[in-house]
């Protein structure tokens, strides 16, 4: 089958078997709005405008991320604009985070410790206040989050909460707050930036700041809003940063995964083979 990438513009829509999507998981929008996409199976990242236009994939001229083995699962940007990807190698190897920079050139990457079940990475974001990489990781039954320094350090590791069952995505907030969506218990967990729990918000449920199975999670850098995917009510929810329920906008796209805010306020949403583009939320 050919996937086609659709950008839909209010009430427009822009088709293009160009840039073809499989299994995208996650989405990040860079300084100068393009869209980046981790294509978990085709094992690079897809770059689009905010236009619909497909651009690149990238490292330009390259097969693939340089990890024959490993497959693309999250994308985030740092504070000097270089590229973090997280690489799942389960089960024949390790999952791995690597750096690029935007010229294609890898800056550094390191293997994740094995101190996780196996399959176990989900998500990850990296904390431009603090300047380190957040994943998150389950094995089902609880989950918790890591916390690394570009190097490969571990500096926190948060075991596994009781409550928390299946987390998914993560985001982090100009003061190094982090907000991760359990997608097992319908909920986001809010932890400061030393990983310490805060709160809980969301719960089960279907209509106003409920949720059920939340996945992908951005923080709005200009309203420091929460901006959560509510996969199986195919809708966006937004809270503020307390966890008040703000407001929230249908989607009616099936099984929407990765989230995203542009740059002049653009709702970016990923399901497995689409990428939709809202001019405004």
């Amino acid at each position: 089958m050919i996937w086609a990438t659709r950008v839909s513009l209010g009430s427009s829509s822009v088709e293009r078997g160009d840039g073809s999507l499989s299994y995208a998981r996650g989405v990040a929008v860079s300084s100068d709005n393009r869209i980046w996409v981790a294509d978990q199976n085709k094992a690079r990242l897809q770059v689009y405008n905010m236009e619909g236009v497909y651009l690149y994939q990238f490292p330009r001229g390259a097969p693939g991320l340089g990890y024959p083995s490993k497959e693309p699962r999250d994308v985030s940007i740092d504070r000097d604009g270089h590229l973090w990807v997280l690489m799942s190698g389960y089960p024949a190897c390790p999952d791995s985070l690597v750096q690029f920079g935007r010229d294609g050139h890898l800056k550094a990457n390191f293997d994740l410790p094995g101190t996780v079940p196996g399959q176990s990475y989900k998500g990850m974001a990296v904390d431009l206040r603090n300047n380190r990489i957040l994943v998150t990781w389950s094995d089902g039954m609880k989950g918790g989050m890591q916390a690394f320094n570009p190097d490969g350090k571990l500096l926190w590791s948060d075991v596994g909460r009781a409550w928390m069952k299946a987390p998914k995505y993560v985001a982090v907030d100009r003061e190094g707050n982090s907000f991760v969506s359990d997608y097992g218990t319908h909920s986001i967990y809010k932890y400061d930036e030393s990983g310490r729990y805060v709160s809980t918000f969301g719960g089960p449920g279907r209509s106003g700041g409920r949720l059920n199975r939340p996945r992908g999670i951005c923080v709005d850098s200009q309203s420091s809003h929460i901006v959560v995917v509510d996969s199986r009510n195919q809708r966006v929810v937004v809270y503020t940063s307390q966890g008040a329920y703000v407001r929230h906008i249908a989607l009616r796209i099936a099984h929407p995964r990765g989230v995203a805010v542009g740059q002049r306020g653009e709702l970016v949403v990923a399901n497995k083979n689409t990428i939709f583009v809202f001019a405004r939320y």
